[in-house]
């Protein structure tokens, strides 16, 4: 009903079919984050019905926002969302993600979400998060967290970040200094909660990035989700600004080092491209551009104000 009512949708997925646009309401994906892994149109095997339900979907946006120029480019093509499809101009936006805004201003919400969790003061917190695959329902637990908790030491924490589509009833980890984050609210408290973030092929590598902490990359299954599952859109191992382990065993020994200097320079280049626009002002801009395309009112009917 909300939906419905709203004069402007922000939303960072699919609307999908119960969704009817009405007259006069705008819509702005955001989408959910800056993709490694080959999305939409470009997912592996043609199938018609995809690509049919695609084109709906994206009929529905006025306005796209991207991280950067590189995703920019990518969900153009991956979501048909180009002049060639519409009746009407529907931009892309550059401007960064207003979600990353809180990720470079420091107000306190890392302590908070520390103590929140019950993280000991001077802990080392290290986040794992892998992505979902498509052929499976439930979390994959490659890095072993409880054991990754026991071998690293007293004052590391892990925490496990499942991701939505193997939230399921009860816990997905447990074990001593182990908390299962998976249905925590906000996954951004969790990225600046934590010092170092192990994942595989989730997006959130670009948002984490944002704060020049430490990456690590666990992929015991790339050949298969890269040949068979999904694809990427560019070479991970060449370009990963930390380590990438094949193995449990390789990840600790790359968690106990530090790799600060040995990937600066790649870090740096992985910066420049993706987090160019993550400078903290992302939601100014995005709101210059929601009012300057007509999509809020600057002076709504019954204000005095224009508030």
């Amino acid at each position: 009903r909300a939906r419905g009512a709203s004069r402007l949708l922000v939303v960072n997925d699919w609307l999908r079919r119960r969704y009817h646009q009405r007259h006069g309401q705008r819509v702005l994906q955001t989408w959910h984050g800056t993709p490694l892994k080959r999305l939409a149109l470009h997912r592996p095997g043609f199938d018609p019905r995809r690509a049919i339900a695609v084109w709906r979907e994206s009929r529905r946006w006025d306005a796209l926002l991207a991280q950067n120029e590189y995703s920019a480019a990518i969900l153009r093509r991956a979501y048909a969302f180009l002049p060639v499809f519409a009746l009407k101009s529907r931009p892309v936006w550059i401007e960064g993600y207003p979600r990353n805004d809180a990720l470079l201003i420091d107000d306190g919400a890392r302590a908070e979400t520390r103590a929140l969790l019950g993280i000991p003061d001077g802990a080392r917190v290290v986040l794992y998060a892998p992505t979902w695959r498509d052929d499976r329902t439930e979390i994959v637990e490659f890095a072993g967290a409880r054991e990754l908790a026991a071998d690293l030491g007293d004052d590391v924490v892990v925490l496990v970040r499942g991701h939505s589509r193997t939230l399921l009833p009860g816990r997905d980890a447990e074990g001593t200094r182990v908390i299962d984050v998976t249905g925590f609210p906000d996954t951004t408290r969790l990225l600046l909660a934590a010092d170092a973030l192990v994942t595989d092929y989730s997006s959130v590598m670009f948002d984490f990035s944002a704060t020049g902490k430490p990456m690590y990359f666990l992929v015991p299954d790339i050949e298969h989700y890269r040949g068979e599952l999904r694809g990427f859109y560019f070479d991970l191992e060449a370009h990963a600004p930390g380590p990438v382990a094949r193995t449990r065993d390789e990840l600790l020994a790359a968690l106990r080092s530090d790799t600060t200097e040995v990937y600066a320079e790649r870090y740096a280049h992985w910066q420049a491209k993706f987090n160019a626009h993550d400078d903290g002002h992302a939601s100014r801009r995005v709101v210059k551009r929601l009012f300057a395309a007509g999509f809020i009112d600057a002076n709504p009917r019954g204000s005095e104000t224009g508030a």
